[in-house]
């Protein structure tokens, strides 16, 4: 907007006075004086750089699945499931909904029963974020002060810039969580993650709720992220450059495959990425 409004007033001043020119000069003179001014937020995604916490050192192996079958009932979400992760990997877990993503982090999460082995790894840290985690913030603290408790060192003297980077400005930060809508909640989660030392994240449809900056910014983090990463997400520009290994829910089983989130995409792109539902 202030490069239209720059062209306009050079236009007005270089034509101001020319006869031929003396209607489109009041044209463009009352359509400067109507025209209301954008107020834009100044943070740039650019040099806003967030960074996690050191990841605490780990077991060599976050986590270990073996034959791991999870039923409701008669209807069998996935069986005979088995994966090892090694410490520092960034993996994709992707698939159509309903094919047990979401059921196997809840089984790393010990959230629930399951047939078979799955173990959590030695010294492991774990960092949660799902669309739930938005219910778990305190609501009688200000957005402000749910930040603040949990930021540690130099970032304490960034936090009003980290918070403009996930569309919280202005009076915002000084609203209570009790009042938050639910995206807001959400993404305030996000940012709360974003500050805690851990090793092992666990993220289940981060980007809901994010808009391009508030992206541009996580991805950033966990591309420098030195722990293991598991990922769960429908955006297809979001997972590119991320995932190293990508673990496939498909027809009740759990493949395996050697290969970027990229790479996995452009060779599942004509025959099945509708069906994945990426």
């Amino acid at each position: 907007q202030k490069k239209f409004i720059a062209e306009q007033e050079r236009f007005v001043e270089r034509f101001k006075g020319t006869y031929s020119k003396t209607n489109q000069v009041s044209s463009v003179e009352r359509m400067l004086e109507k025209l209301e001014i954008v107020q834009i937020d100044e943070v740039d995604s650019a040099s806003l750089r967030l960074r996690f916490p050191p990841a605490p050192r780990s077991g060599d192996y976050p986590v270990i699945v073996e034959d791991l079958t999870k039923k409701y009932g008669d209807h069998t979400v996935f069986e005979q499931a088995s994966m090892t992760i090694e410490r520092g990997e960034k993996i994709a877990f992707v698939g159509r909904n309903g094919e047990g993503k979401s059921t196997m982090i809840k089984a790393i999460m010990q959230e629930i029963e399951v047939e078979g082995k799955c173990q959590i790894g030695h010294n492991i840290e774990i960092g949660y974020f799902a669309q739930n985690q938005a219910s778990l913030l305190d609501p009688k603290l200000s957005v402000f002060e749910t930040v603040d408790e949990v930021a540690k060192g130099e970032v304490r003297t960034q936090i009003k810039h980290l918070l403009g980077g996930f569309m919280f400005s202005g009076e915002d930060i000084d609203k209570k969580v009790s009042v938050l809508s639910g995206g807001e909640k959400t993404r305030l989660a996000m940012v709360k993650l974003l500050l805690e030392p851990h090793n092992l994240l666990i993220l289940d449809e981060p980007t809901n709720h994010l808009d391009l900056r508030s992206k541009d910014v996580l991805k950033d983090a966990l591309l420098a992220f030195d722990g293991t990463l598991i990922l769960v997400s429908h955006d297809r520009d979001f997972l590119k450059g991320i995932a190293e290994k990508v673990f496939e829910f498909k027809d009740k089983r759990v493949r395996e495959h050697f290969e970027t989130i990229d790479a996995f995409l452009e060779r599942n792109k004509a025959e099945s990425m509708r069906d994945m539902n990426l």
